[in-house]
């Protein structure tokens, strides 16, 4: 007798929200880069090295927002001990790690073209720096570190999290070369119409990974706790 076919799964949002996300980050990106490169002016005082701008604000931005979202979901993890919330944390921590990188590495291209040096230490680069550092040692923990060490890999993205306003004010704490944080409100209409385009694509590509990530992690789970149960059936 063949056993029975399980039902179809019923149509969710969530499955095809992050495809319709990266589907409509595509047009958006191309049209930002076509912008930055073709139709954007060059900045008087920062001449063509302005145009790293329009990629490493966004990175930076979309690398705080996915180590806010980290640090909250850990911090749900340790007071529910949830599975979900342990997905989300991983998952916005591997895309800060990306989008971290990618500002550690235009960064500085900018500085060494603007500022004669590609790192002067000042606050928003060493808070930046220590934010990533921290992200690389919450992802080794996860990975490859024992299960004892869950609360461990928290505590670390919850600290992330915590330094996320520390590299905003930074400018306006200490002494830095950095621009202030009110740069992206002074840019004329033709710069804003290529940056605004350009984080909202990256924006959407990251919640589209995003989405996709924590299905994947999820399945995973679930997938084990199928083999366990597989191997150990109940009697």
């Amino acid at each position: 007798m063949t056993s029975p076919t399980p039902p179809a799964a019923g149509f969710r949002l969530s499955h095809v929200l992050p495809d319709l996300c990266l589907f409509a980050a595509m047009p958006l990106l191309v049209y930002s880069v076509h912008r930055v490169f073709m139709s954007t002016p060059i900045e008087q005082s920062m001449g063509t090295a302005f145009k790293i701008f329009f990629f490493h604000v966004p990175m930076g931005w979309l690398c705080m927002l996915m180590a806010l979202i980290s640090g909250v979901a850990a911090a749900v993890q340790l007071r529910r001990r949830s599975s979900g919330a342990a997905a989300v944390a991983l998952a916005a921590a591997e895309i800060g790690f990306v989008t971290g990188l990618g500002v550690l590495l235009t960064g500085p291209i900018w500085g060494h073209a603007t500022w004669g040096k590609p790192w002067t230490g000042d606050a928003r680069q060493v808070s930046t720096a220590l934010l990533w550092l921290v992200i690389v040692a919450y992802l080794l923990l996860r990975h490859y570190g024992p299960r004892s060490s869950d609360r461990l890999a928290a505590a670390l993205a919850i600290f992330g999290a915590v330094n996320v306003p520390i590299i905003y004010y930074a400018v306006k704490l200490w002494k830095t070369l950095h621009p202030s944080t009110g740069v992206v409100g002074s840019l004329p209409p033709e710069m804003w119409a290529t940056f605004w385009p350009g984080l909202a694509g990256l924006l959407l590509v990251s919640l589209g990974l995003l989405g996709l990530r924590i299905r994947q992690l999820r399945l995973a789970d679930e997938l084990d706790a199928a083999w366990v149960q597989l191997e150990d059936p109940p009697r």
